[in-house]
């Protein structure tokens, strides 16, 4: 985004000026924009004959208004849009927010349509919210640029921006229900004709009135741009949550009539998204739930929770929470310093954590909280109970915020289920000393999130520098199924190019004799550029010396069968201990990632594939590898050594420069399997399908 347009998107956000054209008091959103007369900015109405809306009096024109204007709502149809669009572009705008649908997301026509929307934005340094957009509204400015009804979230600051427009209402509404979570702006982005997420996302990282971000994404349209905003916003301290829509091929088409927005591959964005520090939602509900804590509680008091105590009112609610805790990756360590104290002053319980306080809780309560919320042993703590409106609840409450007050640490006060109760956060004020949850789990995901954007800033690393592009190193092959792909030959001198370290080969071509290679057998055999040589045969094991020029003239007489390129490729068995599945999706469209998974039957069985966005750094390689370890086999196991750990990551750096470097032309790269030798890790076989 230029600096212009920089400009214009914070004049539309945060306008002295309004105007609001084609509105009338019998509009159907009419409602929903009149709390906009009780902002700070000037609103002027535009229409062609009401006198008046909402008793303000109207003018005819936008040219009538003098002075410059930031923000120009349109409530009016496509065509309209684009000819007020056409007229603001000769005059001082800071930007439109356009509600009405009929653009891109139609064909051909609409298509045409917005191309003038962007050439008018364009020649007025404008930012465009929309089209096909819901508007936006800024609760802490009571700016209600909108056709979106007004669900009355507690002004907070949570700024949320979304594909979707109607999801807005929705992420209020789980919002509201959830005591102490507070909304600051909610963007509805529409078909992005000129200003997109990457623009908003760049905009909140100076935002005063945001600490933290939720996105409802269906598609990225410029990925660079996007992740370097994210990391401005992160680097800013505002952790950044994000549901990705359409995640199957069913709902990608859905997508795509919906806002003409990408939508490609589900799994490339998780990846994209966990490495840049985004962490990842799947409903509305955990959207909220993700930000809670990191919009109630003091940053000053954020850490990276690694060590949670569990204080429950019954056993039930302390049982289920090491449960939830379990599946939500959280760690409650069993604080054995505290055994002896908890044996000793709460009869009948024996496990301090999570605590169970039936019966005793009120009694002891002050010294519960007192040795909890000091503990050492623990980042976080949450009490967990059905609390209610009584004096009792309210001085245990009470307990807890003194507490939290004096070590500075994350503290939640937690319902069994749904909220807590608007009286608690009487109670414990609003000094971002204590947090107040939903539910257990609800409380667990907000302290899981606000954990992982600690570390993840805490280990943020150099980004790794991207390679200079190399050109497809030969004529890819052709097979009888139209797909293109490098020669045998050509991807494993390409593989070796990059460090990675590949079986020595011999490739005899269709009218060359069967000679025998430099290096010893026995051999594998096998037709050297085929996709899929295994379905066709095309593959011989254990060839002796002797027997070479009969499995050679085997594989020709399958090429001939066949119609497929006769070269024959000859490789010196190789013994292993383990198989390796590396490679590279080029398809996604933020960029290509490299892929490490178990090799061999594992892939189909486990169904577990990691990757990261390439480039690589070392630590990036190494971050994935450790992915892996629950597994056990890479990491040694029953005594077995490591599958060359080291190597492997330099060869998943080399791997992560390839496919950088070939972005333009890799469409996707294969190197299975990677053998685990005892002397290391050797790649025997790569496909390379090239781009058209």
């Amino acid at each position: 985004m230029t600096l212009a347009t920089t400009t214009s998107l914070e004049r539309l956000l945060n306008p002295a000026t309004v105007a609001v054209v084609g509105l009338s008091d019998k509009s159907p959103v009419v409602d929903f924009i009149a709390p906009t007369l009780n902002c700070a900015a000037e609103v002027h109405f535009v229409h062609p004959t009401a006198e008046t809306v909402l008793g303000r009096p109207a003018v005819r024109s936008i040219t009538d208004i003098d002075g410059p204007i930031d923000a120009v709502l349109s409530v009016m149809s496509a065509e309209r849009t684009v000819a007020l669009a056409e007229e603001c572009a000769s005059l001082d705008c800071g930007g439109l927010v356009v509600y009405a649908a009929g653009f891109s997301e139609l064909g051909a026509e609409g298509a045409t349509l917005q191309a003038r929307l962007v050439d008018a934005a364009t020649r007025g340094n404008m930012a465009v919210i929309g089209p096909n957009s819901l508007g936006y509204i800024s609760y802490p400015r009571s700016l209600h640029l909108t056709a979106s009804a007004d669900y009355r979230p507690t002004p907070g600051g949570i700024s949320i921006v979304s594909h979707s427009g109607a999801m807005i209402g929705g992420i209020a509404i789980a919002a509201r229900e959830r005591t102490g979570v507070g909304i600051s702006r909610l963007i509805s982005a529409g078909n992005e004709a000129t200003t997109d997420i990457a623009d908003y996302l760049d905009f909140l990282a100076t935002d005063p009135d945001t600490t933290a971000i939720g996105l409802v994404v269906e598609g990225i349209r410029r990925p660079a741009e996007f992740f370097a905003a994210a990391r401005k916003c992160i680097a800013a301290g505002k952790p950044i949550v994000a549901l990705k829509l359409a995640r199957n091929a069913r709902t990608q088409q859905m997508a795509a009539s919906h806002t003409g927005a990408l939508a490609g591959s589900a799994w490339g964005y998780d990846v994209a998204f966990r490495h840049a520090g985004i962490r990842l939602a799947f409903d509305l509900e955990e959207l909220v739930e993700r930000l809670s804590m990191l919009s109630q509680l003091d940053p000053a008091v954020w850490n990276p929770v690694q060590r949670i105590g569990v204080v429950a009112g019954t056993g039930g609610f302390a049982s289920l929470a090491f449960d939830v805790a379990e599946q939500e990756g959280l760690t409650l360590p069993p604080l054995d310093s505290l055994a002896d104290w908890v044996k000793d002053t709460i009869p009948g319980i024996t496990v301090p954590n999570p605590l169970d306080t039936t019966g005793f809780g009120a009694t002891f309560w002050t010294d519960i909280v007192e040795r909890y919320v000091g503990s050492d042993e623990l980042d976080a703590v949450v009490f967990v109970n059905m609390w209610s409106d009584s004096p009792l609840y309210r001085r245990l409450i009470d307990d807890v915020a003194v507490a939290a007050r004096k070590y500075r640490k994350p503290v939640a006060i937690a319902a069994g289920a749904g909220e807590v109760g608007e009286f608690a956060r009487e109670v414990i004020g609003d000094d971002g000393a204590v947090a107040l949850g939903y539910g257990i789990r609800g409380t667990l995901r907000g302290l899981h999130a606000l954990g992982s954007f600690v570390r993840d800033r805490q280990n943020a690393g150099a980004l790794a520098d991207a390679p200079a592009p190399v050109p497809c190193p030969a004529e890819p092959v052709t097979d009888t199924g139209g797909s293109r792909f490098l020669p045998f030959r050509a991807v494993m001198e390409l593989l070796g190019r990059y460090g990675i370290p590949t079986a020595p080969y011999a490739v005899i071509d269709a009218d060359a004799p069967a000679a025998t290679p430099e290096f010893p057998g026995p051999y594998a055999v096998k037709l050297a550029d085929v996709a899929h040589r295994t379905e066709l045969g095309a593959v011989a094991l254990n060839v002796d010396a002797d027997g070479l020029a009969d499995a050679v003239a085997r594989m020709r007489a399958i090429a001939a069968q066949h119609g497929v390129a006769a070269a024959v490729a000859v490789q010196p068995m190789t013994s292993a201990r383990g198989e390796l599945l590396i490679g590279v999706d080029g398809r996604n469209e933020l960029g290509p990632m490299v892929m490490l998974g178990l090799g061999g039957v594992f892939v189909e069985v486990l169904q577990r594939v990691g990757g990261r966005p390439a480039p690589l750094t070392t630590a990036d390689a190494e971050s994935l590898i450790e992915e892996f370890r629950d597994l056990r086999l890479l990491h040694g196991y029953r005594g077995s050594q490591p599958w060359h750990l080291e190597q492997l990551a330099r060869v998943l750096v080399g791997l992560g420069n390839l496919a950088a470097a070939g972005h333009d032309w890799i469409e996707s790269l294969d190197v299975n399997p990677l053998l685990v030798t005892d002397d290391g890790l050797v790649a025997v076989d790569a496909l390379c399908i090239v781009r058209d």
